[in-house]
């Protein structure tokens, strides 16, 4: 005898383990794309830059001009000057003036500068406030201005006097052993006119500080004043010691003149015709007359004739 008993069966699906991964990749894209954008901006900047440069230059220029300028200044100079010079003037000019001056703030004391030359005023109770030739120092005294060279171009109690030029004096006080040349006004040969600050040279005397001698007449326009330090070296000789060697003066003569101020007119003059003394050691008329110096003529012996002297007459 069997006995047949009925069972019922029922199928429970149970979720997938996590931590089993799928054994395969999707076989499809999906289908189509997202229909919204992200809701938020992403909370934080790249944590690190580019590790490559771009391969290839940008294909347009950019649609519009920078709207600001930049917040840094360059932060080194050019390295290189520019090749060429710019290919075109300026075609404008500027439209306006400046509409202000640089600020000034007056001093309340001491030294004022005006725009006249070497002209100051300055505080204190010096006399005439220095004339504004000087700076009124201690005990009310005034220091006059002094020139390029170092010498002062004014003096007197108030400064309103000026100096006139200064060089080694003729003779003076006593400088040191064998030297009566001190540095003097005008080197002691000359007034100074206090007015206008020049040399009023004695008779005999030249130059702005009456430093050198003259050439008497002017050497008559027939010469060239010369120091003796240079007439020396025309000589072949040297005169560079001596103090006046640049002070002392005197004539280099034209041919055919001679004398102190090239005053006498000089004759011509030869050999002897006896064959004696003539023009190699320095006669006239070749040693057989007398020079008239006025006229530049021969005044032969007897016995000789000639322009200078130079025939021997056949009578006495």
């Amino acid at each position: 005898l069997v006995t047949w008993t009925p069972w019922t069966y029922c199928v429970i699906k149970m979720p997938p383990d996590p931590s089993v991964q799928p054994s395969s990749s999707p076989s499809g894209q999906p289908s189509n794309d997202p229909t919204n954008q992200p809701s938020s901006s992403p909370s934080s900047q790249p944590s690190h830059q580019p590790n490559f440069d771009p391969t290839s230059q940008p294909s347009q220029q950019p649609a519009s001009v920078p709207s600001r300028q930049p917040l840094l200044h360059p932060s080194s100079l050019p390295s290189s000057q520019p090749s060429s010079q710019p290919s075109t003037q300026p075609s404008l000019q500027p439209a306006s003036y400046p509409t202000s001056a640089p600020s000034y703030k007056a001093e309340q004391w001491g030294q004022i500068v005006s725009d006249k030359r070497r002209r100051r005023r300055v505080s204190g109770f010096c006399e005439h406030a220095c004339s504004g030739h000087g700076t009124c120092t201690k005990n009310n005294n005034c220091e006059c201005f002094k020139g390029l060279d170092g010498e002062s171009e004014w003096t007197g109690p108030d400064c309103s006097l000026r100096t006139c030029p200064f060089d080694f004096a003729w003779v003076g006080a006593v400088v040191a052993a064998n030297d009566l040349h001190p540095w003097a006004e005008c080197s002691n040969k000359g007034l100074c006119d206090r007015r206008t600050g020049y040399c009023n040279c004695f008779v005999g005397y030249d130059g702005i500080a009456c430093q050198r001698s003259t050439c008497p007449d002017n050497c008559n326009y027939r010469g060239a004043c010369f120091p003796e330090k240079m007439l020396a070296d025309k000589a072949g000789r040297d005169y560079s010691t001596p103090w006046d060697a640049m002070k002392s003066v005197g004539c280099l003569c034209d041919p055919g003149y001679r004398g102190p101020a090239c005053e006498l007119q000089e004759c011509p003059s030869g050999a002897d015709p006896l064959n004696g003394y003539g023009n190699e050691q320095g006669r006239d008329c070749s040693g057989r007359g007398v020079c008239n110096y006025e006229t530049g003529y021969c005044g032969c012996f007897t016995g000789f004739y000639g322009n200078k002297c130079q025939y021997q007459s056949l009578f006495v």
